[in-house]
């Protein structure tokens, strides 16, 4: 039941020892050898090479070499691998070294001349903190993963009893446990049942077994449930001890450790979930907790949907109070469907009373269905029939005014008491739906991706407004002319989006990026102090730096920087960033006139 052991540095793991001195060398050799696999490099070149070619857990590097900057920073690290340690190995009285180091992106620094001791010590301690953290983030990473699919099971499955299974199967996995189920109380017969039970392969089935039992048999454990606390015990002693299992109803199926979490609607338990024997995670009872609000969700719409079935009163006063539009219709044996119940929501959502909407759909339920959806429509209906599953269908329906509102569409079959096929339609408007999604399309730029000059005009007057202080970047992309004139307008479309996806590196819910039209770019920062405004300078320059090698072409633009407190506009910002963009590419331009080149540049505007 016990969770994974402390990640322990392995035998052999890989080290590189580059750039050192002979007698340094030996002296690690002899350190190391017996524990680690030693590669050598004589160069910064050399070791950048065996990294890529070796990956080795960890580097040990003379910083006093000629060519050891190379190995600092953030060169040699690889997208998608894990990240060698990085050691610069320093003279013991030079402290500029060591900080210098530690500044260029060394992930420690080893003193020389060093113990043997201590020098194992730091490696083993940095890899074991390391790939401690790499499994810490492994376990949240599955933890997320469990949580996210166990919830849209329930939230997103069509059948209540199928989500049900596929979430418990979800989590018996999780935990590795030998069942997980769902008990239901029945508060009037004071009965508890095993309702829904999922089994490990070779594990016996205990649903049929635990089938109305008094509530009195679980009496103290119920107590504790009620007042919204879970229950994890691990082992069989501590069921023993916990009272909770007096009359052996756990120890008698062969469980030696379980955890149980409550359904409660409001603050009454509707029941409870459970896992036994669980052989990983066993201290995350809070995720199993956190699925049951979603458990009991289902399960009282499990409950609705039969209550709608057994009777057609309930459900008429149940659906006139839905949020959507709702439409029960007969279905002729002729395949027409003709309505008998309309609520109230669906006439509002069609634009026409009560009386017009049922006079207007009394022939046929599909009269108001856009000529060009109503052949999908009635191949929905034929498949309802057949499958008796619930579709869900987007089609047009007729409003009293002759427009159409788009409607997405949850139909399903039943059977009335008299053996009648019953069309049931659960509407919702999608006409705010669509038109966000329209105006999302029309904010971002087709070519970057980018939001645009619509989007920023959008957020000038609404988030924009209560800002405390502001900076505004503005980027002017370097030589876009000359590159489309003499390489066509691919290539420089291709140098936009580099510049595009520079800036997308710096922003964030804080920081916007925006393409404000041909080669000009701006960042807003919200809520920011003006020393932000260069930080954020220097990591695009890097990113765009990283890009531009990647891709082999020479990638720039000028910058221009504008930084307020409250109160200012938007406008006035964007004008003075823009004028500093322009003022440092003439000084930049002048001095590279001066210089015979031209380099890109940054202004700023306070």
């Amino acid at each position: 039941m016990a969770d994974a052991n402390p990640v322990e540095v392995q035998p052999g793991t890989t080290l590189l020892l580059a750039c050192l001195e002979d007698t340094d060398r030996a002296a690690l050799e002899e350190a190391l050898g017996r524990e680690f696999r030693l590669l050598f490099a004589k160069s910064a070149c050399e070791a950048l090479g065996t990294m890529r070619a070796q990956a080795p857990a960890a580097v040990l590097f003379n910083a006093l070499s000629p060519d050891a900057d190379a190995l600092l920073g953030q060169q040699h690290r690889d997208e998608g691998r894990q990240s060698p340690l990085v050691f610069a190995l320093v003279p013991r009285n030079d402290e500029d070294i060591q900080v210098a180091a530690l500044e260029q992106g060394a992930d420690g620094v080893i003193l020389l001349p060093a113990s043997p001791r201590l020098v194992r010590a730091h490696l083993e301690n940095a890899l074991r903190s390391r790939d401690a953290a790499a499994a810490r983030s492994q376990e949240t990473s599955d933890q997320l993963r469990f949580l996210n699919d166990a919830s849209r099971y329930l939230l997103a499955g069509a059948d209540p009893d199928d989500s049900i299974g596929l979430a418990l199967d979800k989590t018996r996995e999780y935990f590795e446990g030998d069942r997980a189920y769902v008990f239901e109380i029945d508060d009037e017969r004071e009965l508890a049942s095993n309702t829904y039970e999922c089994c490990a392969p070779g594990v016996a089935a205990e649903q049929q077994n635990l089938q109305d039992l008094p509530c009195s048999t679980y009496r103290r454990m119920l107590d504790i449930l009620k007042a919204g606390e879970s229950i994890c015990l691990d082992g069989v002693e501590a069921i023993l001890e916990s009272g909770l299992d007096e009359n052996r109803i756990f120890t008698s199926q062969g469980i030696e450790s379980l955890i149980l979490v409550p359904l409660r609607s409001g603050d009454h338990l509707v029941g409870f979930m459970g896992v036994d024997n669980p052989a990983r995670n066993a201290s995350h009872a809070s995720h199993l907790a956190a699925l049951g609000d979603y458990m009991t969700a289902i399960l009282q719409r499990r409950d609705n949907e039969e209550q709608i079935l057994r009777d057609n009163r309930v459900l008429r006063d149940l659906m006139n109070d839905m949020p959507g539009g709702f439409v029960q219709q007969l279905v002729t044996p002729e395949g027409r469907t003709v309505p008998h119940f309309i609520n109230e929501e669906f006439c509002r959502m069609s634009g026409m009373s009560h009386r017009e909407c049922t006079e207007f759909y009394s022939a046929d339920g599909f009269t108001g269905v856009h000529p060009d959806d109503e052949e999908m429509a009635r191949q929905a209906l034929e498949k309802l029939i057949t499958t008796r599953e619930t579709i869900t269908v987007r089609l047009r329906l007729i409003r009293g005014d002759g427009s159409y509102v788009p409607m997405q569409v949850f139909y399903r079959v039943t059977d009335d008491r008299d053996g009648n096929l019953l069309l049931s339609g659960y509407y919702t408007d999608l006409t705010e739906e669509l038109a966000a999604k329209e105006r999302a399309i029309a904010e971002r730029d087709e070519l970057t991706g980018l939001p645009n000059r619509t989007r920023l005009a959008r957020m000038r007057t609404s988030v924009y407004q209560g800002l405390s202080s502001c900076g505004v970047l503005f980027f002017d992309v370097n030589h876009l002319k000359a590159v489309n004139d003499t390489q066509g307008h691919g290539r420089g479309d291709a140098l936009l989006k580099l510049v595009s996806d520079s800036i997308r590196s710096i922003t964030d819910e804080r920081v916007h990026g925006y393409r404000y039209g041909g080669d000009e770019f701006l960042v807003v920062a919200c809520d920011s102090d003006e020393a932000e405004l260069a930080k954020l300078v220097e990591r695009w320059e890097e990113h765009l730096g990283k890009l531009a090698e990647t891709h082999d072409v020479v990638a720039t633009a000028a910058v221009g920087s504008c930084w307020s407190k409250a109160p200012f506009t938007l406008n006035n910002l964007i004008k003075r960033a823009d004028e500093a963009m322009y003022a440092e590419k003439r000084r930049v331009r002048e001095h590279a006139d001066g210089q015979g080149g031209l380099t890109a540049g940054k202004g700023t505007s306070s």
